[in-house]
Protein backbone atom coordinates (compact mmCIF):
# COMPACT_ATOMS: atom_id res chain seq x y z
CA UNK A 1 0.00 0.00 0.00
CA UNK A 2 2.88 2.49 0.82
CA UNK A 3 4.59 1.56 -2.31
CA UNK A 4 1.47 2.58 -4.60
CA UNK A 5 1.08 5.58 -2.95
CA UNK A 6 4.66 6.55 -3.39
CA UNK A 7 4.16 5.89 -6.90
CA UNK A 8 0.76 7.70 -7.18
CA UNK A 9 2.51 10.79 -5.86
CA UNK A 10 5.73 10.25 -7.75
CA UNK A 11 3.53 10.07 -11.01
CA UNK A 12 1.66 12.88 -9.88
CA UNK A 13 4.57 14.82 -10.05
CA UNK A 14 6.04 13.93 -12.70
CA UNK A 15 3.02 14.69 -14.44
CA UNK A 16 3.14 18.48 -13.46
CA UNK A 17 6.47 19.18 -13.68
CA UNK A 18 6.14 18.01 -17.41
CA UNK A 19 2.58 20.02 -17.96
CA UNK A 20 4.66 23.08 -16.48
CA UNK A 21 7.60 22.52 -18.67
CA UNK A 22 5.76 21.83 -21.58
CA UNK A 23 3.87 25.18 -20.89
CA UNK A 24 0.28 23.52 -20.72
CA UNK A 25 -0.05 25.08 -17.22
CA UNK A 26 -2.42 28.23 -17.67
CA UNK A 27 -0.02 31.64 -17.93
CA UNK A 28 -0.79 34.82 -16.58
CA UNK A 29 -1.81 37.22 -19.70
CA UNK A 30 0.69 39.43 -20.79
CA UNK A 31 -0.46 43.35 -20.03
CA UNK A 32 -1.11 44.75 -23.46
CA UNK A 33 1.15 48.50 -24.09
CA UNK A 34 -0.95 51.21 -22.76
CA UNK A 35 -3.21 52.80 -25.45
CA UNK A 36 -1.21 56.46 -26.05
CA UNK A 37 -3.22 59.42 -24.50
CA UNK A 38 -1.98 61.79 -28.09
CA UNK A 39 -4.67 62.99 -30.65
CA UNK A 40 -4.37 62.51 -34.01
CA UNK A 41 -2.77 66.09 -34.69
CA UNK A 42 -0.41 65.55 -31.64
CA UNK A 43 0.77 62.16 -33.00
CA UNK A 44 1.23 64.13 -36.24
CA UNK A 45 3.37 66.83 -35.13
CA UNK A 46 5.49 65.08 -32.96
CA UNK A 47 5.90 62.30 -35.61
CA UNK A 48 6.94 65.78 -38.12
CA UNK A 49 9.13 67.17 -35.88
CA UNK A 50 11.43 63.64 -35.51
CA UNK A 51 11.88 63.56 -39.14
CA UNK A 52 13.01 67.18 -39.70
CA UNK A 53 15.37 66.73 -36.52
CA UNK A 54 16.84 63.68 -38.15
CA UNK A 55 17.07 65.89 -41.69
CA UNK A 56 19.02 68.78 -39.09
CA UNK A 57 21.53 65.80 -38.07
CA UNK A 58 22.69 65.70 -41.73
CA UNK A 59 25.03 68.77 -42.92
CA UNK A 60 22.80 70.44 -45.29
CA UNK A 61 25.14 70.92 -48.36
CA UNK A 62 24.81 67.10 -48.54
CA UNK A 63 21.18 67.04 -48.97
CA UNK A 64 20.53 67.88 -53.09
CA UNK A 65 16.82 67.27 -52.21
CA UNK A 66 13.88 66.36 -50.59
CA UNK A 67 10.06 64.88 -50.52
CA UNK A 68 8.05 65.13 -47.25
CA UNK A 69 7.57 64.86 -44.17
CA UNK A 70 4.24 63.41 -45.23
CA UNK A 71 1.64 65.88 -44.22
CA UNK A 72 -1.93 63.73 -43.65
CA UNK A 73 -2.32 59.72 -44.00
CA UNK A 74 -5.57 57.74 -43.11
CA UNK A 75 -5.67 56.38 -39.85
CA UNK A 76 -4.55 52.79 -39.67
CA UNK A 77 -5.75 49.88 -37.81
CA UNK A 78 -3.34 48.87 -34.46
CA UNK A 79 -5.80 45.50 -33.65
CA UNK A 80 -4.06 42.17 -34.45
CA UNK A 81 -7.43 41.12 -36.03
CA UNK A 82 -6.80 43.41 -38.90
CA UNK A 83 -3.24 42.08 -39.33
CA UNK A 84 -1.33 44.48 -36.80
CA UNK A 85 1.51 43.02 -34.78
CA UNK A 86 2.30 42.72 -30.83
CA UNK A 87 3.64 45.12 -29.42
CA UNK A 88 2.73 48.18 -31.27
CA UNK A 89 -0.97 46.86 -32.15
CA UNK A 90 -3.06 45.75 -29.98
CA UNK A 91 -6.39 43.37 -29.26
CA UNK A 92 -9.57 44.82 -30.29
CA UNK A 93 -9.03 48.30 -28.88
CA UNK A 94 -10.01 50.50 -31.86
CA UNK A 95 -7.44 52.27 -32.12
CA UNK A 96 -5.41 54.02 -34.69
CA UNK A 97 -2.18 54.51 -35.73
CA UNK A 98 -1.00 57.33 -38.43
CA UNK A 99 1.75 56.92 -40.52
CA UNK A 100 4.44 58.79 -41.95
CA UNK A 101 7.44 59.75 -43.68
CA UNK A 102 9.95 61.57 -46.05
CA UNK A 103 12.63 60.85 -48.57
CA UNK A 104 16.14 63.18 -48.23
CA UNK A 105 18.45 62.67 -51.62
CA UNK A 106 21.57 62.96 -50.54
CA UNK A 107 24.85 64.00 -52.86
CA UNK A 108 27.44 61.19 -53.64
CA UNK A 109 29.65 62.45 -51.22
CA UNK A 110 27.46 61.85 -48.21
CA UNK A 111 28.69 59.12 -46.04
CA UNK A 112 25.45 57.32 -45.20
CA UNK A 113 26.97 54.62 -42.66
CA UNK A 114 28.17 57.64 -40.67
CA UNK A 115 24.87 59.41 -41.01
CA UNK A 116 23.42 56.47 -39.71
CA UNK A 117 25.61 55.95 -36.67
CA UNK A 118 25.16 59.31 -36.23
CA UNK A 119 20.98 58.92 -35.96
CA UNK A 120 21.49 55.87 -33.28
CA UNK A 121 24.35 57.93 -31.37
CA UNK A 122 21.64 60.78 -31.29
CA UNK A 123 19.03 58.57 -29.21
CA UNK A 124 21.60 57.36 -27.24
CA UNK A 125 20.91 56.75 -23.29
CA UNK A 126 17.33 58.35 -23.75
CA UNK A 127 15.43 54.75 -23.78
CA UNK A 128 14.85 54.46 -27.30
CA UNK A 129 16.06 51.77 -29.14
CA UNK A 130 17.67 50.98 -31.87
CA UNK A 131 18.04 47.80 -34.43
CA UNK A 132 21.02 47.11 -35.40
CA UNK A 133 21.76 49.28 -38.87
CA UNK A 134 23.12 46.11 -40.83
CA UNK A 135 19.89 45.13 -42.73
CA UNK A 136 19.18 42.17 -40.74
CA UNK A 137 16.57 43.38 -38.27
CA UNK A 138 12.59 42.52 -38.64
CA UNK A 139 11.57 45.34 -41.30
CA UNK A 140 14.93 44.75 -43.41
CA UNK A 141 15.37 48.69 -42.63
CA UNK A 142 19.00 49.90 -42.68
CA UNK A 143 18.35 51.27 -39.22
CA UNK A 144 15.07 51.51 -37.03
CA UNK A 145 14.43 53.32 -33.96
CA UNK A 146 11.88 53.25 -31.37
CA UNK A 147 10.98 56.38 -28.79
CA UNK A 148 9.55 55.19 -25.33
CA UNK A 149 6.49 56.87 -26.11
CA UNK A 150 5.48 54.44 -29.15
CA UNK A 151 6.68 55.91 -32.31
CA UNK A 152 9.02 54.21 -34.66
CA UNK A 153 11.15 55.45 -37.40
CA UNK A 154 12.42 52.65 -40.04
CA UNK A 155 15.35 54.18 -42.10
CA UNK A 156 16.22 52.83 -45.50
CA UNK A 157 19.49 54.00 -48.13
CA UNK A 158 18.10 53.14 -51.47
CA UNK A 159 21.64 54.04 -53.48
CA UNK A 160 21.19 55.56 -57.19
CA UNK A 161 17.65 55.02 -57.80
CA UNK A 162 15.79 54.75 -60.94
CA UNK A 163 16.19 58.86 -60.92
CA UNK A 164 19.64 58.31 -60.29
CA UNK A 165 19.09 59.65 -56.42
CA UNK A 166 20.48 58.70 -53.27
CA UNK A 167 17.26 57.97 -51.60
CA UNK A 168 17.34 57.97 -47.41
CA UNK A 169 13.89 57.08 -46.80
CA UNK A 170 11.86 56.96 -43.60
CA UNK A 171 9.19 55.36 -43.01
CA UNK A 172 6.99 56.36 -39.30
CA UNK A 173 4.61 54.54 -37.36
CA UNK A 174 3.16 56.88 -34.92
CA UNK A 175 1.36 55.18 -31.37
CA UNK A 176 -1.81 53.10 -31.15
CA UNK A 177 -4.49 56.55 -30.02
CA UNK A 178 -8.19 56.40 -29.60
CA UNK A 179 -9.26 58.00 -32.65
CA UNK A 180 -11.36 60.88 -32.96
CA UNK A 181 -15.29 60.92 -32.79
CA UNK A 182 -15.69 61.51 -36.20
CA UNK A 183 -13.52 59.32 -37.22
CA UNK A 184 -13.41 58.18 -40.63
CA UNK A 185 -11.16 54.81 -42.55
CA UNK A 186 -11.25 57.42 -46.25
CA UNK A 187 -10.32 60.40 -44.63
CA UNK A 188 -6.82 61.17 -43.89
CA UNK A 189 -5.63 63.07 -40.70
Amino acid sequence: MKHRLLRALAVAVLACTGLIASGCVAQEPTNPEPISPLTFPEVRTIQNEQLEDFAALIPSEQIVDRWGPVEATAGLSCDTDLGGRRPYFQEETGTRMLTGGMDLYLSDSADVPAILEHFAASKSGLDWKVAAADGTNEAQADLVLESPDGFSYYVSFLPNTLDGKNDLSFTSFGPCVIPPKDFSPHDEY
